[in-house]
């Protein structure tokens, strides 16, 4: 047996290549930013906040400003009614007596009669002069007065226009009479008589009923009559323009009552 005698050696191993896939190509993809697109804003939302509603102004204000607000507020009989009467000399006041009748409502002018009176007698109401003792008297077939004399002011001008302009209801006709009894009980020295003059009655008995009445002997009131678009061919104006010259007073139509006088007391006449 041969022995055989080896060196030793050493056994190092070799590192096998190992081939790897090629490495693939990595694909980046680019993602392109998208145009801003304009965008429109929303439109406001509108909130509708309650506002608070105005306070009327205190009492003591409104009276700094206008005087006259709460006599304003008040009907215009409270104002020429104050209780109690006051107690005035009537020589030189003025009752003014408007005629409300049925005639006065016809058309006349592109108005009525009524109208034109109401709008002639507020002119002469304006012109009274302040602290002249005045009234209204209205009548149909009854009479209503205002009140009775009270001074003008401004307050009881204003009043007496605001009752001029009222509807008030004195029943149906023509009761000239009862005008002037009414008129003649408020005791003042001048009456003023807006009317278109029918009357429903002859010259001699309104002639004898107006003298009972007024007592022109005993030198009763004079009167100034204004004729409201009065009917030609009839006895209207005579009939007013009688009544005038019984208490020797004046009469004039509307159409020229511009020229007229106004009265502002008895003392104008």
């Amino acid at each position: 047996m041969v022995l055989l005698s080896s060196e030793e050696s050493t056994y190092t191993p070799q590192a096998v290549p190992v081939k790897s896939a090629p490495a693939q190509p990595v694909t980046v993809a680019v993602i392109e930013k998208a145009p801003a697109v304009p965008t429109t804003p929303p439109p406001p939302v509108e909130v509708k906040v309650p506002t608070a509603k105005a306070l009327p102004p205190p009492l003591t204000l409104a009276l700094e400003v206008n005087p006259n607000a709460n006599i304003r507020a008040l009907p215009p009989e409270a104002v020429l009614s104050p209780s109690p009467a006051p107690k005035l000399n009537g020589r030189d006041g003025v009752v003014f007596i408007l005629d409300i009748s049925g005639s006065m409502y016809e058309a006349s002018s592109g108005s009525t009669r009524l109208a034109q009176a109401r709008e002639v007698l507020s002119q002469r109401i304006r012109a009274l002069k302040d602290g002249t003792p005045f009234a209204i008297t209205v009548y149909s077939l009854t009479a209503k007065n205002s009140g009775p004399l009270v001074e003008a002011s401004n307050s009881t001008r204003e009043a007496a226009i605001r009752f001029i302009h009222q509807d008030i209801d004195c029943g149906g006709g023509t009761n000239l009479p009862a005008g002037l009894t009414s008129a003649m009980q408020l005791g003042a020295g001048n009456l003023l008589l807006v009317s278109d003059g029918d009357l429903n009655t002859n010259l001699a008995d309104l002639t004898n009923q107006a003298r009972d009445i007024l007592n022109p002997a005993d030198h009763g009131p004079a009167i100034t009559v204004i004729g409201i678009s009065p009917r030609a061919n009839t006895d209207a104006q005579v009939l007013l323009k009688s009544l005038a010259n019984l208490t020797h007073g004046s009469y004039v139509t509307e159409e020229s009552g511009g020229q007229t006088q106004l009265v502002t007391s008895a003392k104008t006449n």
